[in-house]
């Protein structure tokens, strides 16, 4: 016989460790209608070059998920420095919307919504999405991307905060 095992006390040591690991912050946004809903999400990573691929890690029961379907799109903004307030206003839950003192997410001319003045940004179609414990991991070709700005530092999330990225280490 084995002994129950609470798993909480892992997962909250997952989630401390994991809060050393720095990361890029993402906004991930769909269009509904005429709504547009985004989540801010650190957990994102390029699948494949060829074809070209990236994932996004949502939570399974999540309205972002609800909203993500195969064939349809949904944009990535690899957001700058300036631009946490958007990282903050996404950051509980997938929402709908804009406080009136930041512009508003693009939409005209592409099939997925942008932050506007972001670091780089993915447009993609949803191709697969796999249940991954309480997570799902979306699947998305990418049928346009660029970066756009390049003067600015992106924002870093790092133990449980939002930074900018430092300077280059040197090789010596």
């Amino acid at each position: 016989m084995t002994a129950n095992v609470d798993e909480r006390p892992i997962a909250s040591s997952l989630r401390r460790t994991a809060r050393r690991f720095a990361t890029g912050v993402t906004v991930v946004a769909v269009r509904r209608g005429a709504e547009t809903y985004g989540l801010t999400a650190n957990s994102f990573l390029t699948l494949s070059l060829e074809p070209p691929l990236i994932g996004v890690s949502v939570t399974a029961r999540g309205r972002m998920r609800r909203l993500t379907e195969p064939g349809g799109h949904f944009g990535v903004s690899i957001l700058c420095g300036h631009q946490h307030e958007y990282a903050q206003h996404f950051a509980a839950h997938a929402r709908a919307g804009l406080p009136p003192h930041l512009p508003p997410l693009i939409t005209d001319g592409t099939p997925a919504p942008l932050v506007p003045g972001c670091a780089a940004y993915f447009v993609c179609r949803i191709e697969h999405i796999y249940p991954v414990g309480d997570h799902d991991l979306i699947v998305g070709e990418v049928i346009e991307c660029d970066a756009p700005n390049l003067e600015e530092p992106p924002l870093i999330f790092l133990d449980g905060g939002y930074r900018t990225a430092g300077d280059e280490v040197s090789d010596d």
